[in-house]
């Protein structure tokens, strides 16, 4: 479906429209320059061509922004999918974030054979499966550096986490930057509580569902708590095992897609929904034995 367009002038502001949705700038030669989000047009491009007067690298992308597109969406929650999915399959010139992962790498912890946890890189290939894992990561190098720069702040040894080898008392040991794990001075249990507290943040939330789920967001004017929001059409969005499976203006038309049950984790995809989830800003359905489509509760709270 085409969206609108506006060519960018000295009243483009006033024209664009007062609504959520996702706009994209396009150069002269029709060149997809930047993918954005927003719940007000108007307000939102605005802003683009303020901070171009303060930062350089900004004015360069508004100087070759000759047309603007606007699409707009059912709600917030569609807006930050479709943006997201816009990014990654579009590729825009100025977007360095939200950029798509071939694959995805998270932490396990193992107990080494005296009770201390090792730090082992996973490969997320299935997230049904990951238990008690920690963060996602582009690649493993990322992870590593992570580890390594945030290390030392709990006094973790490297040899004990699994970033540097050899045995007994450590280089960081001998420049009070590890608590003494390597040489038995550290207990298990003081370290892993300490690996545990550095980690905390960043553990993944088990799919609590066997089914896919139908999220929606509430609509804020009707949001009762109990039921599903009325009024407008809302974006029906499909989801399974954190995997981002499409979206659809009416359920039926999830209920009759031919999913692919083999696309990657998409670690924007698993924020958002999270962040959503969290605020208590969607309602939750599955089918039921019946294949009807039936509320359920949020079992993630």
């Amino acid at each position: 479906m085409t969206q609108p367009s506006y060519w960018v002038d000295g009243q483009i502001q006033e024209r664009l429209p007062k609504a959520t949705g996702v706009y994209r700038f396009y150069s002269d030669q029709g060149a997809l320059l930047y993918v954005g989000k927003t719940i007000d047009f108007q307000a939102r491009i605005r802003s683009h061509f303020q901070t171009a007067r303060k930062e350089p690298r900004h004015a360069k992308l508004m100087q070759g922004v000759t047309r603007i597109e606007c699409q707009t969406t059912a709600d917030e929650l569609s807006a930050l999918l479709v943006e997201s999915q816009a990014v990654k399959s579009e590729q825009p010139l100025f977007n360095r974030r939200l950029r798509k992962k071939r694959a995805l790498w998270t932490a396990e912890l193992l107990a080494d054979d005296q009770g201390y946890f090792v730090v082992k890189p996973r490969k997320v290939e299935q997230v049904e499966q990951l238990g008690y894992c920690y963060g996602l990561f582009a690649n493993q190098t990322q992870l590593k550096n992570w580890l390594r720069n945030h290390a030392a702040e709990h006094g973790l040894c490297l040899q004990r986490v699994g970033l540097d080898r050899g045995k007994g008392r450590c280089f960081g040991r001998q420049i009070k930057r590890c608590d003494g794990a390597c040489c038995g001075e550290q207990s298990a249990e003081a370290y892993n509580a300490a690996l545990l507290d550095l980690f905390a943040q960043f553990q993944l939330v088990v799919w609590p569902y066997h089914q896919p789920l139908w999220v929606r967001e509430w609509d804020d004017s009707s949001h009762s708590g109990s039921k599903a929001p009325q009024g407008t059409a809302q974006g029906w969005h499909v989801f399974h095992y954190w995997t981002y499976l499409g979206s659809f203006e009416r359920p039926m038309a999830g209920l009759e897609a031919d999913f692919d049950w083999n696309e990657v984790v998409d670690r924007d995809a698993y924020r958002i929904l999270l962040s959503f989830l969290r605020n208590d800003r969607v309602a939750l359905h599955q089918l039921d034995d019946n294949g009807d489509l039936v509320a359920v509760s949020n079992r993630f709270l």
